[in-house]
């Protein structure tokens, strides 16, 4: 486990990727005072916003929480390089756009309730850690 602070890993991770707090707060659709308040270790992101704070710092939320070495994000894709799509992430694309619209609807809606029910379950094994860690 890491004795850098959670603060200082979102700083550390966003400034590798050549955010402002301002440019992370939009690309996790939080505040710019969430973002701050992190920072100085003030507060630590729970739920949804640690999920969307992850994925914008293009790290797992155990790394950002614990600091986890076995976790450690790879290296950072800066902020204004192009996106790069994986072979399944193409697939993807290909499977929705070959789908009428009324089923890409459909499993939209099928995926934003996976990654939420996922949420839900990472956030309640993150909890159950840190009440195990103070004991």
């Amino acid at each position: 486990m890491s004795t850098i602070t959670l603060g200082r890993r979102i700083r550390q991770r966003r400034k590798e990727i050549g955010f402002s707090q301002r440019d992370l707060s939009r690309a996790a659709g939080v505040s710019d005072s969430s973002v701050s308040l992190w920072e100085s270790d003030n507060t630590a992101p729970r739920g949804e916003n640690l999920h969307k704070l992850a994925a914008a710092l293009q790290c797992t939320p155990t790394w950002l929480l614990f600091g986890d070495e076995n976790q450690a994000p790879s290296e950072a894709i800066p902020a204004d390089a192009p996106p790069e799509l994986s072979e399944d992430e193409l697939e993807m694309v290909k499977l929705y756009r070959s789908l009428p619209e009324s089923e890409q609807k459909a499993q939209m809606g099928n995926m934003r309730a996976r990654v939420k029910n996922f949420n839900r379950l990472f956030n309640e094994l993150l909890e159950a850690r840190k009440r195990s860690s103070k004991n």
